[in-house]
């Protein structure tokens, strides 16, 4: 991974409201669906009728969507995960290296 470029924070802050844009979506969606249907009873022109296709013209998508960027914030997980653990790595191995570089300036301080 040398040379990568990355924000980590921007990724999980990305990630974090992917998943709470895609968990209102399904619920406002569910939530407009069940309240269509409720009106069925009342709302008895054409418009409902438009209103109902037009539902389930989307609704297909959204599926799609939503099953889709499932594994979309699965793998900025797993990225973010790697992403962390790579840095990590590489900050305690600079630490370590720094202390090593110290202690032999040191020890060529005592000869």
């Amino acid at each position: 991974m040398a040379g990568v470029i990355n924000d980590v924070e921007a990724l999980a802050e990305f990630r974090v409201h992917l998943m709470q844009f895609n968990r209102e979506l399904a619920e406002s969606f569910a939530a407009i669906r069940g309240h269509w249907l409720e009106l069925g009873d009342v709302w008895r022109d054409d418009m409902y009728r438009l209103f109902g296709e037009a539902l389930e013209e989307v609704t297909p998508g959204i599926e799609v969507y939503l099953s889709a960027t499932e594994g979309h914030e699965a793998h900025l997980a797993a990225l973010i995960e790697q992403l962390q653990a790579y840095l990590d790595t590489g900050l305690v191995a600079t630490g370590r290296d720094h202390s090593r570089r110290d202690q032999g300036r040191r020890d060529q301080g005592r000869r």
